[in-house]
């Protein structure tokens, strides 16, 4: 992919440099030059066939015959890969030499086709740097050298169809050069700002063409690679594109089915008319709204925009949406962190507060009561006191846990160990019975860094709240796994399970649905888990059962 620099750069007015020929362009020079010889050599012999006389055609024979060998010559040149720039100037040459064969065979400075040279000076500007200078001058050279041996009579002088000498005066061969000499000057300038023209064009031309296709690949990769879903619809509201963030968010599994469907069945909204939507959209107005997918439920938040032309008229809408489950999921965490936070700097200062009070009531009910001449009914009460003040005290320590986990010390812990030291406790419990099955399933080695204080804390919290939903009976299945750096557990449950409200709140101290439960086991979960970077999440099914996730980052490859 392109830098922004690079595309910049891209833009940039520069002289193009001359290209070579092209291999396929040296072969079509060669293959015309075969054609325009064949139809001469045709030419000759249909006028040497159709005429009674004898004509002077022996000289057109041997350039015939010249002008083939060399073109056999480019031919073993091209099969040899001579460099494209050496064998257009070899053609060139070769062809300069036949047009002065050819002017001198029909009437040297009296011919009429000396005109062939600027086919010679047109191509050569063409093909090379400077060609077409350079081939005007060396065909003045050949055209003038001709016409002074002509006047001179260093040459045959070339005859008519009759048979006479053709015989230049001075000022013939003078004019004659001059004049030509402007003519090939003037069409090699003129060609070669021509051609530099079209090929600067043709350069710019790949220029754009190619940064219009580098900025279309980066607004497709940005398309493809943001989170959010994009959708395109024009206005009868059929459905022209999604990106696959949004394929994923509508559950979508071939994309292709969807185009050209209507938006309606693509993204039913069960609260929302998308024909009023799409109403405002057409009127240039922008439509932020919240709906329900019903196709999996999945609360979704959308922005509707008109869709412009170039011209920017309304050709239809862009729908951008996002699933606010996650997002909302995110927003409950913190707003649990900053209540777990409150109720723990709440809880630290509570407890200081209360524990010594509460210990000298206890002390002073457990005196009164060795007391002599306390009655039973006295001594019963002062007994309730003295349980009621440590079921305190154990709260207070509960709540001092989950405000003050501590400064841990993490070291290296053994998940599937300190699971299995935990159902042991659990299964020699008074709140284990016959109808309660354990299942563990753990790896052999799970290690993580952690502190194996909190870690226990929070499997047998777990373990015992799952074992309490089951009052009856039933099985609590333990898993442990490794998913890349981080180890997740599972405590899955078929008991009583929670309603939506209380899995609300779960994490907060005091809820509990036990009656003899003090509601701070979860809180203290999840401030432990908190104080490991892990996070915990529950799903729960009234009347089903309940599954705990705990994942905890950290985990290392040796034990």
């Amino acid at each position: 992919m392109p830098s922004s620099a690079q595309i910049e750069r891209a833009g940039g007015a520069h002289t193009p440099p001359v290209a070579s020929p092209s291999p396929k362009t040296l072969r079509r020079l060669i293959g015309l030059r075969l054609i325009v010889i064949s139809t001469l050599f045709l030419g000759v012999l249909l006028i040497q066939v159709n005429t009674q006389l004898i004509l002077p055609l022996r000289s057109f024979y041997g350039l015939i015959l010249f002008a083939y060998g060399l073109s056999l010559l480019y031919l073993i040149l091209h099969i040899r890969s001579l460099p494209p720039n050496i064998q257009a100037a070899v053609q060139l040459v070769g062809d300069l030499v036949i047009v002065t064969g050819f002017v001198y065979a029909t009437g040297g400075v009296f011919s009429p086709f000396s005109f062939l040279y600027l086919t010679v000076i047109v191509v050569a500007a063409a093909m090379l740097p400077a060609g077409g200078v350079i081939f005007a001058g060396l065909s003045a050279i050949a055209y003038g050298l001709q016409a002074v041996l002509m006047y001179y009579r260093l040459l045959p002088l070339p005859t008519t169809l009759e048979g006479i000498p053709v015989s230049p005066s001075a000022s013939r061969v003078l004019y004659q050069i001059l004049i030509h000499i402007v003519g090939f000057v003037l069409v090699a300038l003129l060609v070669s700002y021509l051609t530099s023209s079209l090929r600067r064009a043709h350069t710019m031309l790949e220029e754009e063409t190619e940064r219009s296709k580098q900025f279309v690949a980066l607004t497709q990769h940005v398309v493809r690679s943001v989170g959010a879903g994009i959708l395109a619809a024009d206005l009868e509201r059929r459905v022209l594109y999604i990106n696959p963030a949004g394929v994923s968010i509508l559950g979508i599994s071939n994309v292709d089915d969807e185009i050209g469907k209507a938006l309606e069945s693509v993204m039913p909204l069960a609260e929302h008319n998308w024909g009023l939507i799409a109403g405002r959209a057409r009127n240039h107005a922008m439509a932020r709204i919240e709906g329900t997918l019903e196709r999996s439920d999945a609360r979704l938040g959308l922005s509707v925009n008109p869709l412009k032309d170039e011209r920017a008229r309304v050709v239809g809408f862009i729908v951008n949406f996002q699933d606010l489950t996650e997002l909302r999921i995110e927003a409950e965490r913190e707003r649990m962190k900053d209540r777990m936070a409150a109720t723990g700097e709440m809880a630290a200062r509570m407890a200081h507060e209360i524990k010594n009070p509460l210990a000298s009531i206890s002390g002073s009910a457990q005196m009164l009561s060795s007391v002599g001449g306390v009655d039973e009914t006295g001594r019963r009460l002062l007994n309730i006191v003295v349980d009621e003040s440590r079921r305190l005290s154990g709260i207070l320590d509960g709540f001092l846990v989950f405000a003050r986990p501590g400064q841990a010390t993490h070291a290296l812990c053994d998940l599937g160990r300190l699971l299995n030291d935990c159902l042991a406790l659990l299964r020699r419990s008074d709140e284990i019975n016959a109808g309660h099955e354990l299942v563990l399933e753990s790896p052999e080695r799970l290690v993580i860094l952690g502190e194996e204080h909190l870690l226990r804390q929070i499997f047998w919290n777990l373990s015992r709240n799952a074992v309490q939903a089951m009052p009856d009976g039933g099985t609590l299945k333990i898993l442990a796994e490794r998913r890349d750096e981080t180890a997740v557990i599972q405590w899955r449950d078929n008991g009583v399970g929670m309603s939506e409200e209380i899995r609300h709140r779960a994490f907060e101290p005091f809820v509990t649905t036990q009656s003899n439960g003090t509601g701070l086991g979860l809180a203290v979960v999840y401030s432990a888990v908190r104080e490991h970077g892990g996070s915990v999440d529950i799903v729960t099914t009234p009347g089903r059962g309940t599954t705990v996730t705990v994942e905890l980052p950290n985990v290392l490859d040796q034990a």
